[in-house]
């Protein structure tokens, strides 16, 4: 998710990944302060297409001056399939962002 479809969406609420084994067992990011007031958490945009991340303020951290999301992503290849399908279907430029 990170390496492709965020490039290609400009999502800018993801948490970078530094490094990801091909099976995505180890992910390493940028170390994010926590924890980030579920009020802060909801005011940042939605996404269509959306990104998968949990909305639980745990979820999220602190990086620089930005709140990213720390958990997202696809845990089973069915949903993986899935996702990429419907990532597949929209073309063009980035996503379109709207305020929640």
């Amino acid at each position: 998710m990170w390496h492709h479809w965020r490039r290609r969406f400009h999502w800018r609420t993801l948490c970078p990944v530094l490094f990801a084994d091909p099976l995505g067992l180890l992910v390493v990011m940028p170390r994010a302060i926590q924890p980030v007031p579920q009020d802060q958490v909801d005011a940042l945009p939605d996404y269509y297409p959306d990104i998968t991340a949990e909305t639980k303020h745990e979820d999220f951290g602190l990086l620089g001056a930005s709140i990213v999301a720390l958990d997202y992503g696809l845990p089973f290849e069915d949903a993986v399939l899935r996702r990429r399908n419907y990532y597949q279907a929209f073309t063009g430029g980035p996503a379109a962002e709207f305020p929640r």
